[in-house]
């Protein structure tokens, strides 16, 4: 991979806003598509300064606020409009906030009973302009999904995050229509006919956005994982996309195999809750482990 552009770029503020544009734009299409194929799972959004407040079904692991602060000043009635869109559905709120986000943001939150919960790194590569030579191993082969493969997709992200956990159903179905998303391309890894990984891009602005990037327990150590980061990046390039970006767990092993591919951290988001007094619909944190940025 010598021929890649390495990662050596200022990340700045207008860096910062495409990334987190597309972050809150994944989101709110993932909620918008979620309400479209299941009326009942309560999902919504609702534009904020600089982003979105995404619900993607009642008890979602995948609910937060995104992108609050990228265009300019944050103003206590707009929290409050925020709060009123969780709190009528009885939803703890969650907002990542940016460390370059409005400076209006961090005072507002801490005078407003917003706690720290943990941190997420969001990690960015340049792409290059023309396609690079793939090493997935031997017996790996990533492919795009057919439309008849949506539900092989899910189970297959799932498992690869659960480990083979009861899969809720909920969650299969945000995947669903993550899957069925306009701007979205699913893959599905093999080894030999048995699937054993999968991942999703989508794509906004010449910004690719990954996420789902698991392994099935079973096939872990074996190249998968990297296998299917470098077939995605060839499809955000094939998109001429400029840039892609993902959200790790600090110091995963999932961050590891990102930095082997020319990732770097780009910045660390600062995960801030609230529990309403009126909350049921969740109790305790947000499940942080996200399937991707979105």
């Amino acid at each position: 991979m010598g021929d890649v552009l390495k990662g050596n770029f200022f990340v700045d503020a207008a860096l910062a806003h495409r990334i987190e544009s597309t972050d809150a734009w994944v989101g709110a299409e993932s909620a918008r598509m979620h309400a479209q194929i299941s009326p009942e799972c309560g999902a919504a959004s609702l534009p904020i300064p600089g982003g979105c407040a995404v619900i993607r079904g009642m008890g979602s692991p995948r609910t937060q606020v995104l992108g609050l602060g990228m265009e300019g000043s944050v103003t206590a009635l707009h929290l409050e409009e925020i709060e009123h869109f969780f709190r009528v559905r009885n939803i703890q709120i969650q907002i990542d906030v940016c460390p370059l986000a409005d400076r209006s943001v961090p005072p507002l939150l801490a005078s407003s009973g917003y706690t720290l919960e943990g941190f997420s790194n969001v990690l960015v590569r340049r792409l290059p302009a023309q396609q690079f030579s793939l090493d997935p191993g031997a017996d790996i082969v990533v492919e795009l999904c057919a439309p008849s493969e949506a539900e092989l997709w899910a189970q297959t992200v799932l498992e690869g995050f659960v480990g083979g956990a009861a899969a809720l159903e909920e969650n299969t179905a945000i995947l669903l229509s993550l899957f069925h998303q306009p701007g979205t391309l699913c893959l599905l890894a093999r080894i030999g006919s048995a699937p054993c990984g999968a991942g999703a891009l989508s794509i906004r602005d010449n910004v690719a956005a990954m996420y789902g990037a698991s392994t099935i327990p079973a096939f872990r150590r074996k190249g998968v994982q990297s296998a299917m980061i470098q077939a995605i990046m060839r499809q955000a390039i094939d998109t001429r996309c400029e840039i892609i970006y993902t959200i790790t767990e600090p110091g995963s092993t999932s961050q590891r195999n990102l930095e082997r591919q020319d990732f770097r951290t780009a910045y660390t988001r600062a995960i801030l809750i609230k529990r309403l007094k009126s909350s049921r619909g969740f109790s305790g944190s947000n499940n942080r482990r996200r399937v991707g940025p979105a």
